[in-house]
């Protein structure tokens, strides 16, 4: 039996993610991991949610692993709402906010609800490989658009949008991360968040606002409104998470958009997962009802600073003669572009580990038009203090040997 003849179209274009094969090469005992994309477990305050939890259980007994609704948790959405709206400015109502089991979920709805095949997706170069494969998944054609230190440049993602009409893909969504971006680290600049929503409502594009690692900004850095905080009226579905700020593994997020989208989005979860775990929205909203979000958001913040100064330490120490990076001002990551630009990270990164015992991401999997190879990706999240410094130097040594 031909069981291929099973697949659907969309399952036959899905592609497994690069980085997350590379899982098992960055992650062996022993070896010094710039690679590990994911927030530092010391940074999850367990202690206090052990404490919450020991009390939920005493009080709703077998009820706290219950079902929960699609749409979310009410208490929660209403607490998430209000701290949305006082922290990062962004407003929205009820029927404009759902909760989702991780941003990656939602992300995945997103693609779900609003692309048809052939629909064209902007995305940053680099961007999120998890973003656009989601949208890759519903057969989305991908445009990536040519970005600097500032952020995307507008005039390029004009270009790509008249290239996609003309092709005849329609154009629907643009994928930003303005904050802190994965994989760059980089910022956007005020007048490139403005100049973006101008095009999208000359265009009629819908922004999608990946706000992952808004929060974690480092000592200095001006923090700079999101999109939707500057013009709430425009099309954007705005996403944020408690992921990078409380603890991952708890896979709760939330979007908030126009209420048409919202609504549809949220009867696409109902068939994908019912709904977002019971045990991690209460334990959540218990962290915050017990005033304890900020203060946890500061530790977030220290921990990673901490980090990456020794970061660029190392980097001032070893890579100046082999590559540019933008200096982190805040969230876990660090881009470095080569100045050989025939160095192919990727082959490199086998070498790196076996002989070495230095893991990092190489660039390409972060580029949709598979340019990149000469650049990489450094997460300082999970380095031990004392392995930074000479990792790095390791890692220098090694991309010299390869120019």
């Amino acid at each position: 039996m031909d069981l291929a003849s099973f697949l659907s179209a969309d399952s036959q274009v899905m592609q497994p993610s690069l980085i997350r094969r590379m899982t098992g090469l960055v992650n062996q005992p022993g070896v010094i991991s710039f690679a590990a994309g994911s927030p530092s477990a010391q940074t999850f305050p367990h202690e206090r949610l052990t404490e919450i939890f020991d009390q939920l259980v005493a009080e709703q007994k077998g009820m706290l692993f219950q079902y929960s609704v699609t749409k979310g948790n009410a208490q929660l959405i209403e607490a998430v709402r209000a701290r949305t709206e006082r922290v990062q400015r962004v407003e929205a109502s009820e029927p404009e906010t759902m909760l989702v089991s991780g941003s990656q979920q939602g992300l995945d709805l997103i693609g779900r609800v609003l692309l048809d095949p052939g629909d064209a997706v902007f995305a940053e170069t680099p961007s999120f490989p998890g973003g656009v494969d989601a949208f890759r998944n519903y057969r989305a054609r991908l445009f990536g658009v040519a970005c600097d230190d500032d952020g995307m440049d507008v005039d390029d993602l004009a270009q790509k949008v008249r290239e996609a009409r003309a092709s005849g893909n329609r154009p629907k969504l643009i994928y930003v991360i303005p904050n802190f971006q994965n994989p760059s680290g980089r910022v956007w600049s005020l007048e490139r968040r403005q100049a973006l929503i101008e095009l999208a409502v000359a265009e009629s594009l819908l922004i999608v606002e990946d706000d992952a690692y808004g929060e974690i900004f480092f000592e200095g850095a001006a923090e700079l409104p999101r999109l939707k905080a500057l013009d709430p009226t425009a099309p954007i579905l705005y996403m944020s998470t408690f992921s990078k700020i409380l603890a991952a593994g708890l896979r709760v997020a939330w979007i908030m958009g126009p209420a048409e989208i919202v609504q549809r989005l949220i009867l696409a979860k109902e068939t994908a997962d019912l709904c977002t775990s019971t045990l991690s929205q209460k334990l959540i909203l218990g962290f915050l009802e017990r005033g304890w979000m900020e203060a946890q958001v500061a530790t977030a913040r220290a921990f990673y600073q901490g980090k990456a100064r020794l970061m660029q330490e190392g980097l001032s120490r070893h890579f100046e003669d082999i590559g540019r990076w933008t200096p982190p001002r805040g969230g876990l990551f660090l881009w470095v572009e080569l100045f050989d630009k025939s160095i192919d990270t990727l082959p490199l990164l086998e070498i790196s580990v076996a002989q070495d015992g230095v893991a990092f991401i190489p660039g390409k999997p972060f580029f949709v038009d598979g340019s990149g190879a000469h650049c990489l990706r450094l997460s300082y999240s999970n380095v031990t203090d004392d392995n930074i410094g000479l990792g790095l130097e390791k890692l220098s040594g090694r991309l010299r040997r390869a120019s």
